[in-house]
């Protein structure tokens, strides 16, 4: 997996590439840490650009919800944007999509259209 973040348009712009298994589930969880702690210092959301992941596995399903979960606590948002494929079937298989809040780009995520 590798990842990247960017500032624009309110948000912190988290994007992953590549698989997220058990090996790689903790690198995702600290960088939605850091996104997290960039996200409070200036009050913006996250977007979580996982439109490049080809594999997600349960490992990766958990580290989503814990960071949706503390997100909320702390009044940031996480935002995940998502395209037809495996990740988005295994949202789906585990009901994840209706708890998460899932777009179809980042534009959409960010309230652009």
């Amino acid at each position: 997996m590798e990842a990247k973040t960017e500032l624009r348009d309110g948000a912190v712009i988290l994007e992953v590439t590549g698989e997220i298994d058990s090996y790689t589930a903790p690198l995702l969880d600290e960088h939605l840490d850091e996104a997290f702690a960039q996200a409070k210092e200036g009050g913006h959301v996250v977007v979580l650009d996982m439109s490049g992941i080809s594999f997600l596995a349960s490992s990766g399903l958990s580290v989503l919800v814990d960071h949706h979960l503390r997100g909320a606590d702390r009044g940031t948002a996480l935002r995940i944007v998502t395209r037809p494929g495996s990740a988005l079937r295994a949202l789906r298989a585990t009901t994840l999509n209706e708890l998460l809040q899932l777009y179809a780009s980042v534009p959409e995520a960010l309230g652009v259209r």
